[in-house]
Parts: C-alpha cells; structure tokens; sequence
C-alpha cells in the first residue's frame, strides 16, 4: 500500500501547451519529459457500491502493461487529495483478484466482486516529468484526454503535482510558480469522480 499525496489543477489545452514550454519546469526538472497514453476502465456494482464507500477500482493500460489498482477513502482539501492506493501487475483486461500485496478479500468480498461491470473509461496522453522543489520530489503530471460512459463523455485537461518525497508545502508553492506562468483553478474532483457525475448525469 502506499499514500498518494497530489495537488490537482484544472487548466486550459492552450495553457497547457505554454507550460510545457516554459523556463520554470526546466529550471527545476531531474528528468526528461515524456509522454505516454492512458486507457483505464473503471468497475463498480448496478448500485455503485464501491462509489459509496469511497473505493475505486480499475484497470490501467499503459504501453504493454496492465495494472490493476485500488484506491481506498482519503479526503480533499484546498485542492490537496490524500488517499491510500495499491496498485499491482495483472496479465491482461481483466480483473485479478490472485495478485500477491494485495488484501483483495478485506475489501472486496467475493459476494460483491461477482457484481462488478465497468462503469465509465478514462482515456488521455500523460506527458510527465520529475521535479526538485524547494526540497521535495514532485511528479508533474500534464492530463489531457475524455471521460466516457456508454451515453455520454466530456473532456478534461488537468495538471497534477504529486509527491513523491519530502514535505507537502513545496506542491502549493510549485502551484504559486506555475499560477505566474498561466492561469489555473484548483481541481477539487479526481476523475473517477468525474465520471461517475458524468454516469448521473451532474
């Protein structure tokens, strides 16, 4: 298991592709750019058991490899998400409850596994790269893609500042960094979230 620390920012395409060009990251990045596309599908039950008690499950696709990963409780404030994750190797698009690391049955008992279905699909291109700010390592992380259910979809475009090591304040100063180059507004809704406002109709 590990604790996901990450400050999420809403931002404009145009904005976007005006950061990527700007002094700032190079100043402070210890890796190079790059970008990769993500395919994740989202599973939960008819009734949306697992939304309700603050769980997310999914599968990711990302190169030739598929992750399965669970992400349980955690809070939001001012745009800071803080929530526990495991996140584990499976051969193909489906789900595995085998994988060692992992209390499947803790959390996801066999009864409510055999309801499951995919519910939503997120699909976008990452282009990433690893920060050294103020003495914490930060992964900025540059969103932009869809959210899609069977009737409905919508586009997003975020960037996302996760830590990786040190303090949690160096993110809201990197933000502050960043809010001098373009214009952004805090993200308060992960995208699991936003697809399931998207499943209701929100």
């Amino acid at each position: 298991m590990a604790d996901e620390t990450e400050l999420k920012l809403r931002i404009a395409p145009e904005q976007l592709a005006k950061l990527k060009r700007h002094a700032l990251l190079k100043a402070h990045s210890v890796t190079r750019s790059a970008t990769r596309r993500f395919y994740n599908i989202y599973y939960d039950t008819p009734k949306f058991e697992l939304h309700r008690s603050e769980m997310t499950l999914r599968l990711r696709h990302v190169g030739r490899q598929w992750l399965q990963t669970m992400k349980v409780g955690g809070s939001v404030k001012g745009g800071l998400h803080q929530r526990n994750e495991w996140e584990v190797p499976v051969n193909g698009p489906a789900l595995d409850y085998s994988a060692p690391g992992v209390e499947w049955d803790d959390h996801l008992p066999k009864m409510l596994r055999k309801k499951l279905q995919p519910v939503f699909v997120t699909d976008f291109f990452r282009t990433s790269r690893m920060l050294n700010f103020q003495g914490s390592q930060i992964e900025l992380c540059m969103d932009n893609g869809e959210i899609s259910t069977e009737q409905r979809r919508t586009l997003f475009c975020e960037l996302e500042l996760e830590l990786k090591s040190g303090e949690p304040s160096p993110l809201f100063e990197l933000a502050l960094a960043i809010l001098e180059v373009v214009p952004f507004e805090l993200e308060e809704v992960s995208k699991a979230e936003q697809g399931y406002r998207l499943l209701s109709g929100y």
